[in-house]
């Protein structure tokens, strides 16, 4: 959370510029573990039930229609079941207590009981029926976590539940029914009327039975409500955050706050609805609403509508430069280099791979082609010893590969570094001469020095380039050696394999060749580590020798920058920058003479 809080600091914007959104950043960041935390697998749980207390006329809506909806959001035609599908949120409805069946085979049923009894007049339900809701809510969110999900959105649906939120919130947190009661889904003022007479009643009936948590559920609660705490404390076990919706999941999670009080680091609050309740209990969780549009659709609405607020500042936090990286001076900087966290209006408080290739990249290679790769037209004359999924990850990995410039100081694994020597290693060279060495450099003074030497170099380039061009080239980032935690040299002994290797005879430079294979060895399997990988090229021979203590008649051919990198670009870094743009291959492939291009089909991986 710290390390978090201390990048916010230092990117290019104004201190404290993602305002509440920094706090959601460094939250999730201590529940994931992850300086740069990411929410790229979310999921939504919605839990329905009916309520006895519907009968004292509380809702615009008869007691059927929780039945009604619940198939509109299987049907995937409710607002939650648009938003879920534009956002890519997988949805479930898990039927925990409505009165009827719900027609639509989509619906997990869990049925608790057939809606709760009339708490106006007695116990919504007993205590173990409570349970059992609860441990239903737990298995819902514990099969998602399981799953890999790494964002949980809650939401509920039951006519007659924001008048059954609204007396539990009076008997939580001590308010009157005037503070506590609103229109709920869209009653008359008569029926606010009504429905604050009705809250009034439950709290004399039930007044007693209101400082034991389970007591209380039992009492006044909601079977959606329970199964809604359970998914709550189930996430928070697992350190996933949990993504609230209006009053009524707030109130399931002031109820389970009270049960454990440790589940509040895992509250995200998206909305503020009209409810007059739901500022009190997110006050009382010390929850702040992302946004404030007066919605009261209920369903989990108001937590997809926040989503990509939460998913943006993550892109953000990952993607934009600091201060260094864009070799722009940080008004903010303070000794070490690090802006003053201090200074930032955030709160650390109590709480506490990357981008893919962009979408689309394999269209032209799937259409036509059989499982073993051959095409629709004919088959290949040997089959294939990798699947289309293995085949397609390779070729993710090559148009996935970048280099990179920006890296975290975290220390890399010992075994992802071995294997991505194990990669260098078994690159193919000519003869098998195998000319390279590989001096891995982390020893900070001599990277220090190496950085000196390359900056001397990269300045003195400038001199290539004129005017505009020339200050351009001197704000680029063009090395990370001073960040990254490893840094690699990758040498070339051309005397390796004696005076006649097989295969150099007549190209004595083809050891040249096989050394570059073992360093792009190396920056795939990185890639594929989710590792970044730099090369620097600002450097004379005679500097790094003297350094590194290389023999005179061995080559240092590349200095290679290896770390954890917040960001993976979708496209390479020179060409987003605007420096150049990538060649059309199809003038760069020639058929049997020079100059004649060659006619192509398919085949390309973007």
């Amino acid at each position: 959370m710290q390390r978090c809080a201390e990048r916010l600091a230092n990117l290019t914007v104004p201190l404290g510029g993602l305002g509440q959104l920094e706090d959601v950043l460094i939250r999730l960041a201590g529940m994931s573990g992850r300086v740069i935390p990411a929410v790229q697998k979310p999921a939504m749980l919605i839990f329905a039930a009916d309520h006895g207390v519907s009968a004292e006329g509380v809702s615009a809506y008869d007691r059927e229609v929780t039945e009604q909806m619940a198939v509109n959001v299987c049907m995937g035609s409710a607002v939650s079941s648009v938003l879920a599908r534009r956002l890519q949120v997988p949805l479930q409805l898990i039927d925990v207590g409505v009165a009827s069946p719900v027609r639509h085979p989509y619906a997990i049923v869990r049925k608790v009981m057939a809606g709760t009894n009339n708490m106006a007049h007695g116990p919504a339900m007993s205590r173990e029926q409570a349970k059992q809701a609860a441990a239903i809510g737990a298995e819902g969110a514990a099969l998602q976590i399981r799953d890999g999900c790494d964002m949980i959105l809650i939401g509920e649906l039951g006519i007659g539940n924001t008048t059954v939120a609204a007396a539990m919130a009076c008997a939580m947190l001590g308010l009157t029914p005037d503070e506590a009661v609103g229109a709920g889904a869209g009653v008359s003022e008569q029926g606010i009327l009504n429905k604050r007479a009705i809250v009034s009643r439950i709290l004399r009936v039930h007044g007693a039975s209101t400082e034991d948590p389970w007591d209380l559920m039992a009492a006044m609660g909601g079977l959606e409500i329970a199964a809604l705490a359970g998914a709550i404390g189930e996430a928070a076990t697992a350190g996933v955050p949990v993504l609230l919706d209006g009053v009524t999941t707030t109130v399931a999670a002031v109820w389970a706050h009270r049960l454990n009080p440790d589940i509040r680091h895992v509250l995200v609050a998206s909305h503020l609805s009209p409810e007059p309740a739901h500022s009190r209990l997110l006050d009382h969780l010390g929850l702040s609403p992302l946004i404030s549009l007066g919605l009261r659709i209920g369903e989990g609405a108001g937590g997809l509508f926040a989503l990509p607020l939460i998913q943006n500042a993550c892109r953000v936090l990952a993607e934009t430069a600091t201060f260094a990286d864009a070799r722009v001076a940080n008004p903010h900087q303070t000794g070490e280099g690090l802006a003053n966290p201090d200074e930032r209006p955030s709160n650390l408080g109590e709480g506490g791979m990357h981008e893919d290739v962009q979408e689309g990249m394999h269209e032209g290679t799937q259409e036509g082609m059989h499982e073993d790769g051959g095409s629709a037209a004919g088959k290949r004359p040997v089959a294939s010893d990798f699947t289309v999924q293995e085949r397609d990850a390779v070729y993710k990995t090559i148009a996935a590969r970048r280099d990179m410039r920006v890296f975290l100081p975290d220390p890399l694994p010992e075994d992802v570094i071995a294997r991505i020597f194990w990669a260098a290693h078994h690159a193919p060279s000519v003869g098998y001469m195998q000319p390279w060495n590989f001096i891995a450099v982390t020893d900070r003074a001599i990277l220090q020095r190496l950085q000196e030497v390359v900056e001397r170099e990269r300045v003195r380039a400038s001199d290539n380039y004129k005017e505009l061009r020339q200050a351009y080239y001197l704000r680029l980032k063009i090395e990370g050696i001073a960040q990254a935690p490893l840094t690699v040299c990758v040498t070339n002994d051309s005397s390796r394999g004696g005076p006649h290797v097989l295969g150099r005879n007549t190209i004595p430079e083809t050891d040249l060749m096989s050394t570059a294979c073992a360093i792009e060895n190396m920056w795939l399997a990185a890639r594929a580590e989710g590792i970044g990988m730099g090369w620097v090229s600002f450097y004379r021979k005679e500097d790094v020798r003297r350094i590194l203590s290389i023999p005179d008649e061995v080559d240092p051919i590349a200095l290679l920058t290896f770390g954890f990198t917040p960001h993976f670009p979708d496209i390479p870094v020179l060409e987003r920058i605007g420096w150049g743009q990538r060649l059309d291959l199809e003038e760069l492939v020639f058929d049997n003479t020079w100059g004649t291009v060659r006619q192509t089909s398919g085949g390309s991986h973007g």
